[in-house]
């Protein structure tokens, strides 16, 4: 297996190199190794993430939607808070403890993500996870004046490894199984001042 630098995969490959921190901090590519103090990653799996499609948003957007609502998130970190241990994202998370670092407290519109009815979670530009059943949610004013949302949201899916994206939700309604198919592993990138980004 020929490994690489990740300001080498960022350079052949057209990847960031800020996004290549990110996944590796997050366990996303289990075969990358530690040399000193630099990454190194499978240089076929840089390629491989090189070469992923855009999210088909098309496809899984309401047909009265054009707007698709994104929670970009960092790699995670604990927190003391009463309704979550973490925040963020990481692969080696059990899925109760990611559903809740994931599930807010979040600024943004929340009846517009309701309206999408799905919440794909990127971590450098990929979707990791997908939140769905944002029917519900529950605002206050914490962490200074602006007021933000948790919903109650169903994990339809996450990834442990980005280089083989599978779904590791195999039970759940089968519109989930479908979403998250269709969104996990794929690019989705965005921009915007805070977590929630809305993507056309």
């Amino acid at each position: 297996m020929s490994l690489i630098t990740l300001t080498e995969a960022a350079t052949h490959y057209g990847l960031s190199h800020d996004a290549l921190k990110k996944i590796t901090a997050a366990g996303l590519l289990p075969a990358s190794r530690r040399q000193g103090r630099t990454r190194l990653i499978p240089r076929d799996a840089a390629e491989r993430l090189s070469t992923r499609p855009t999210a088909p948003l098309h496809e899984v957007l309401p047909k009265d939607e054009d707007t698709m609502p994104v929670l970009r998130v960092g790699v995670a970190q604990p927190v003391k808070d009463q309704d979550r241990p973490y925040i963020g994202f990481h692969a080696d998370l059990p899925p109760e403890h990611l559903l809740e670092a994931l599930r807010g407290w979040w600024t943004g519109d929340p009846q517009n993500i309701s309206r999408a009815g799905i919440l794909p979670i990127t971590l450098g530009g990929f979707v990791v996870a997908v939140l769905t059943g944002l029917d519900d949610w529950e605002s206050r004013r914490i962490f200074g004046p602006r007021i933000r949302h948790r919903f109650d949201a169903r994990l339809a899916g996450y990834l442990t490894d980005l280089d083989a994206p599978t779904n590791m939700i195999e039970t759940g309604p089968p519109e989930d199984q479908t979403l998250a198919k269709l969104l996990l592993g794929t690019r989705l990138p965005s921009n915007a001042g805070g977590p929630i980004a809305y993507v056309r």
